[in-house]
């Protein structure tokens, strides 16, 4: 009796179906049709809840982040530690589950400050137009100028040039948000991370707004945008109604995009010694004296760069995967 009523659940129409069954109906036709996003948005799920109960994964484990073995100093992998030590007797495998909360907070904090910024810029940029489009894209030009990757160091270096906590952990104002010595838990680890996101996020917002404008400006050219204007709609309305709900396919395509971007230049800036440098990270794990004893001791770069790589090619398929999905002119094209 269960079997025939999940059965005729099925076969109902769209518009009969419980929301849960079209999301079920949903998620299992994007798998099937789009297998390689399916796996991106499974290491999304899996990046986030190790994240999240690293702690507890740890606590299992028996081993912390910066515990030290002086007894298996540079010991490759074993039963007592899954991925080996480093020169410091440290567990690799508890400094990745660790590093994990950078890369979700990195990842999820970048692609957030990239889509509103990028929505702040585009909108006003495409749907104002004439001296207003002009002015901003000449900012937009100055702002994509500059190469990336000196602009991250620059803006890394002028806003750790303080070691007070301050707002958030952004190194400047009155000392408030958590504190990350007062735990492991990931809300704990958001200060590590604030600088980070807001250099990245500045940074790859230049592009990402280029985008959004060319969204607004096909949405603006709709006849139902010019049949508001004639009925005496508000700018405000005729954004918030029509322009911005029209242009979130681009905006939710350009996120899971930014997310391998994101990672990927929190790993490099890591590697470099200018981000997160009071948490274990996956970059940071390759920088150091990794580089002098990686060639008798291949253990400690290749577990933290099977975790990068796992991670930026899962955000890449992903964002890979919707723009196929949310594109109308890409549909059915793949």
């Amino acid at each position: 009796m269960a079997a025939t009523d999940v059965a005729l659940r099925l076969t109902r129409p769209a518009s009969e179906r419980s929301a849960a069954v079209r999301w079920g109906l949903a998620t299992w036709k994007f798998a099937r049709k789009k297998p390689l996003g399916a796996f991106g948005a499974v290491m999304v799920i899996i990046i986030a809840l190790v994240a999240l109960f690293s702690p507890v994964i740890t606590s299992w484990y028996g081993y912390r982040y910066d515990q030290v073995d002086l007894a298996n100093v540079l010991s490759g992998p074993t039963r007592e530690h899954w991925f080996g030590t480093d020169e410091n007797g440290r567990d690799l495998f508890a400094r990745i589950v660790a590093g994990s909360q950078i890369t979700a907070l990195v990842g999820l904090g970048t692609v957030l400050l990239v889509g509103f910024l990028a929505m702040m810029v585009g909108v006003t940029s495409g749907y104002f137009g004439r001296r207003a489009d002009f002015m901003i894209q000449r900012v937009v030009d100055i702002w994509m100028s500059f190469p990336g990757i000196f602009l991250i160091l620059a803006l890394v270096a002028v806003l750790q040039t303080t070691t007070s906590r301050g707002f958030f952990g952004l190194g400047r104002g009155p000392e408030l948000g958590p504190n990350p010595v007062d735990g492991d838990w990931l809300w704990y680890t958001v200060p590590r991370t604030t600088i980070v996101i807001f250099v990245l996020g500045v940074v790859l917002a230049g592009g990402a707004s280029r985008v959004v404008r060319s969204a607004v400006l096909a949405v603006k050219a709709n006849p139902y945008v010019e049949a508001a204007e004639a009925l005496g709609a508000t700018h405000f309305r005729i954004v918030m109604r029509h322009v911005i709900p029209n242009i979130m396919p681009v905006v939710i395509i350009l996120a899971t995009v930014q997310l391998g971007v994101a990672v990927l230049a929190e790993a490099t800036i890591s590697f470099l010694g200018i981000g997160v440098t009071n948490f274990p990270t996956w970059g940071q794990m390759l920088a150091g004296r990794t580089r002098e004893l990686a060639e008798t001791n291949l253990h400690l770069p290749i577990f933290p760069t099977i975790a990068i790589f796992m991670a930026v090619f899962g955000f890449n398929m992903l964002g890979d995967a919707l723009r196929d999905v949310l594109d109308p002119r890409l549909r059915g094209s793949r």
